[in-house]
């Protein structure tokens, strides 16, 4: 029998990776520096929550131009869109200093890109997952989610990242997503920001 088939794509694509680390130094030595609170604009549940001053986020949307337009390749690939010139902009970029016990409830982000970035994953946060041994997501991971969670495997609507330093996990803005709590006596340090398309009126309706 001969015949001929393809695949049907479908569903979110997120891409991760690992930074390089001189963005991943310089994140964490300015996020250290930044005095202005944003968590009146976020879901998480804790306070120190900061955005990042004009200069370090303006380097920063710069720094990771060839990271995006890599994205783009891939996401065009894997859904299989002709891969149109998509210019982006960053929004807003900020730390989060999450410790024990502090969590991000399921959420979505503005814009039509968003990413987070783990700056520092303590030894002892880590140590602590592996010793987890429940049926959900160990402590401090990341938890993505775009229908309800199915068994079996094949069939999951979900996906579970367990971060360590130097990740960066790019996704849809609105794709659901949260941050399980932990109990170890550490500081977990992770960057986030939202991008939009800059050009979205010379694309097709529905291209992204």
């Amino acid at each position: 029998m001969q015949f001929e088939w393809n695949q049907i794509p479908f569903g979110p694509f997120v891409m991760r990776l690992t930074l390089p680390n001189y963005i991943v130094d310089r994140l964490y030595i300015d996020g250290k520096e930044q005095l202005k609170n944003f968590s009146y604009a976020l879901a998480g549940h804790f306070n120190n929550q900061f955005i990042y001053n004009p200069d370090t986020t303006a380097w920063f949307y710069n720094e990771i131009g060839p990271i995006m337009k890599e994205f783009r390749n891939q996401h065009c690939k894997f859904l299989g869109f002709e891969n149109l010139n998509v210019e982006y902009s960053g929004i807003n970029l900020w730390v989060n200093f999450m410790k024990s016990g502090d969590f991000n409830p399921i959420h979505t982000h503005s814009g039509d890109l968003s990413f987070v970035i783990f700056l520092d994953v303590p030894k002892e946060l880590q140590e602590e997952q592996s010793k987890y041994i429940g049926t959900s997501a160990p402590p401090g991971s990341l938890a993505f989610s775009y229908a309800i969670q199915a068994r079996p495997s094949w069939s999951n609507t979900g996906a579970i990242h367990i971060p360590k330093t130097g990740d960066m996990l790019i996704f849809p803005a609105m794709l659901q997503h949260w941050v399980f709590p932990f109990k170890s006596d550490v500081t977990r340090v992770s960057v986030s920001g939202n991008l939009e398309i800059d050009n979205r009126e010379k694309l097709p309706n529905d291209y992204f």
